[in-house]
């Protein structure tokens, strides 16, 4: 499946690029990368090594510069019964700079970090703080990696659709341009 996405990608990259002549191309750089674009995103994490967790994520783009931060909390971390369960966290983050095809194509090129784990929630094993209970989770099979890869954004007006892969990840999301 990433494959096939990254394959589309490049094939309308590189079909873009041949509508954009030179001249054109610095206007629409000055005037995209001259914004301010929120998101907010929803795929999975861990997919391609057997550890598949849902996740979701928020994203910013100012003036180019792109960053991304999300995952999905262990269930059962702050559960009060007294049990144990199977349990999965996720956390990543990425940033990028964001390079205008055309007025409403973008491609994101970036790096970040990808954590994946499955395991065990221990409600024996707890702690208490200001913020409430906590359970010891014990991690089992885990991911924690350098991941980079890339995003394909269609602007539409002052409205974004995204759609990311990376080594580790997938999502896609809307976003609103300011």
């Amino acid at each position: 499946m990433k494959k096939i996405i990254f394959t589309l990608i490049m094939m309308f990259t590189f079909m873009s690029i041949n509508t954009v002549n030179a001249n054109n191309y610095k206007e629409i750089f000055k005037e995209t990368n001259t914004k301010i674009n929120f998101g907010f995103h929803f795929g999975g994490i861990g997919c391609s090594d057997d550890l598949g967790l849902q996740q979701i994520l928020m994203s910013t783009t100012i003036y180019g510069v792109y960053a991304d931060f999300g995952g999905w909390p262990s269930s059962h971390g702050s559960d009060v019964r007294v049990d144990t369960w199977d349990d999965d966290k996720a956390l990543t983050f990425h940033v990028g700079y964001q390079v205008p095809i055309t007025k409403w194509l973008r491609v994101i090129p970036m790096v970040g970090y990808a954590y994946d784990a499955t395991g065990t929630t221990d409600g024996y094993n707890w702690h208490t703080d200001s913020n409430g209970i906590h359970n010891k989770f014990n991690v089992d099979d885990q991911i924690k990696d350098f991941d980079y890869g890339g995003a394909v954004v269609f602007n539409m007006k002052h409205f974004n659709i995204q759609v990311t892969a990376t080594r580790y990840s997938w999502y896609a999301g809307i976003g609103i341009e300011f």
